[in-house]
């Protein structure tokens, strides 16, 4: 069976999560490690199950209480981010201080004019909130968001790292973008890029993808 980088990791996390669950069955508290695998395990599997957004985010926080895990396990476990595979596409969930706490911190609406890069007009036009995450490839985001797809390849939010800018339905927003930094390789987003977003015909094959998949703006 040939397995792709992206479903192998998956299978590492389910493994990780397992040995937990069973170390936590047994009575045991949950080091560092077990407790980060338990949590992203059980957001992946909200997603999978069809779960929207926010709740799989609110099953992420209903996994542990500290009496769950060894002293000292939620001070090390600030923050726990992984990408879950839902029905439109992968998205990015962050959980702060996700041990113990009954839910996501308030929403803070962010800025989202500083920075430099372009501006993108951006339409929600789906029925509830969409939610982008700071360094995810704007190309990517949900379906239901109307922009010009071409000219978000390549780039992301200009917003600091961990922020969300939601979308709310109907309602336009404007918003400035910076190029993505470092080897400019992207995976496991929404699947329409997967590897170096400068490599000769990659922006052409994704448009084409997000318009057979009924991305809008395509």
């Amino acid at each position: 069976m040939r397995l792709l980088p992206r479903e192998q990791d998956r299978l590492l996390l389910f493994l990780a999560a397992e040995l937990a669950r069973r170390r936590r069955g047994r009575g045991l508290a949950l080091n560092q490690v077990e407790a980060a695998a338990l949590i992203a395990d059980e957001v992946c599997e909200a997603a999978r199950d069809g779960a929207s957004y926010e709740q799989a985010l609110a099953r992420g926080y209903g996994v542990l209480d500290p009496a769950d895990v060894l002293d000292g396990v939620p001070r090390l476990l600030p923050r726990i981010e992984v990408e879950a595979l839902f029905a439109d596409g992968s998205r990015l969930i962050v959980l702060d201080d996700p041990i113990g706490r009954d839910g996501p911190p308030a929403r803070v609406e962010p800025s989202v004019s500083w920075g430099v890069g372009s501006e993108l007009e951006i339409v929600n036009e789906g029925a509830v909130p969409i939610a982008v995450t700071s360094h995810f490839h704007l190309f990517e985001a949900a379906r239901e968001l109307r922009f010009d797809r071409s000219a978000a390849w390549g780039v992301r939010l200009a917003v600091e790292p961990g922020v969300k800018v939601f979308f709310e339905p109907g309602e336009p927003l404007t918003v400035r973008t910076t190029p993505i930094a470092g080897r400019r390789v992207v995976r496991g987003h929404a699947g329409l890029c997967d590897g170096p977003l400068d490599a000769p015909g990659a922006r052409e094959a994704a448009l084409a993808l997000a318009r057979a998949r009924g991305y809008r703006g395509a």
